[in-house]
């Protein structure tokens, strides 16, 4: 293995959002550097040149730049060392190359307006993306399973098992290891045809390793985590501990409309929360605990025309999380809502200008 326990990992400085889309801040910058001043800059004003993981990254990442008409712009992957590799210096297990590239003739990857990539000069100046800060955070569960139902677990009380992109990440969820336990797991597996180490998350490939020396064995198909946070493969039938993404989300105490409130969402940072189990409305209610209305606004809606609530995620809503003192008789005009110290669900006027709570990711 060409990474050990505690020896990669990605810098991480704060910055100014200036597009956010799911967990991956990007910041499109429109001043024309070369690939390594550009790199030197995202270094020291944000984390590092853009790494983009999955094709979800690309599509955030493109989006980034949709007010520019530049055709190129730096991403931060380049050929060092016999290999593409990223700025930050995971390896690269995803790309997006134009049709004949790369074509080995240079050794910087710039971005054309379509999305896909191209292998350019790094002398040439470009406008470029950076990394942000990655909005993830973890859930310890104290109680033993198998990997397969850690994983249902965590999809159906919060999102997935824990996806670890870099060592913050890693150190986020080795602090969150607190019992003593000597393994817990984490999402990531290689139960698939191909065999490769995939996360539990969205199937993408691992990108980042922090195994323990001589780990991966070759024995084993789920990964655990030790409490140093080095990462070890194990049966998957073995019953341990586990940590689960949590939902990465943050209180707006302005005072809006519903439909205003998902505007500010979906411009600052992701959407308005779709609090849509007993899990995540707990978390609703320790942030709306500073909320300045008595109410917070929340991701549901009401259609009188089709005559039902949905989730703005697309989730299915359950009727009996309302609140037994809710108004039941007229939901034409109204949305969802929490009190500021409850779990259960309201129908407020949207046209009630309240405190409301985004969702990071």
């Amino acid at each position: 293995m060409e990474e050990f326990c505690g020896k990669s990992g990605a810098m991480k400085k704060n910055g100014t959002m200036l597009f956010s889309m799911g967990c991956r801040d990007y910041h499109y910058i429109n001043m024309n550097k070369s690939w390594q001043d550009a790199q030197s800059y995202c270094r020291e004003h944000h984390s590092d040149l853009a790494t983009i993981s999955n094709m979800r990254d690309n599509n955030r990442t493109l989006e980034s730049k949709t007010n520019s008409a530049e055709k190129y712009v730096w991403i931060g992957l380049n050929y060092t060392q016999g290999a593409w590799r990223w700025s930050d210096s995971s390896n690269a297990s995803f790309n997006n190359w134009k049709n004949g590239e790369p074509n080995r003739n240079n050794n910087c990857v710039e971005m054309l307006s379509d999305g896909r990539w191209n292998d350019g000069g790094c002398h040439h100046k470009r406008h470029f993306i950076c990394n942000g800060e990655e909005h993830r955070d973890y859930h310890y569960i104290n109680e033993k399973m198998s990997w397969q139902d850690a994983q249902s677990y965590c999809r159906n009380n919060y999102s997935d098992l824990a996806t670890i992109s870099n060592m913050t990440d890693n150190k986020k969820a080795q602090k969150k290891h607190n019992s003593t336990e000597k393994y817990v797991w984490i999402g990531l597996n290689n139960n698939n045809t191909q065999g490769a180490w995939r996360w539990s998350e969205d199937s993408s490939d691992a990108s980042f390793y922090n195994w323990n020396k001589g780990e991966p064995n070759g024995n084993n198909n789920c990964v655990e985590m030790r409490p140093d946070g080095c990462w070890k493969d194990e049966k998957c039938t073995t019953k341990l501990p586990f940590i689960c993404n949590d939902f990465p989300m943050i209180l707006i105490s302005q005072n809006k409309t519903w439909e205003e409130a998902v505007v500010h969402c979906r411009k600052y940072h992701h959407d308005l929360i779709s609090a849509h189990n007993v899990s995540m409305r707990k978390r609703v209610q320790d942030i709306a605990e500073n909320a300045t209305t008595p109410y917070v606004w929340i991701g549901l809606h009401y259609t009188c025309v089709l005559d039902f609530w949905f989730w703005i995620d697309n989730e299915d809503f359950i009727q009996d999380s309302w609140d037994p003192d809710n108004d039941m008789e007229e939901f034409c005009g109204k949305s969802g809502a929490m009190k500021k110290n409850g779990t259960m669900l309201f129908s407020r006027s949207n046209t009630e200008k309240l405190n409301f709570i985004c969702s990071l990711c």
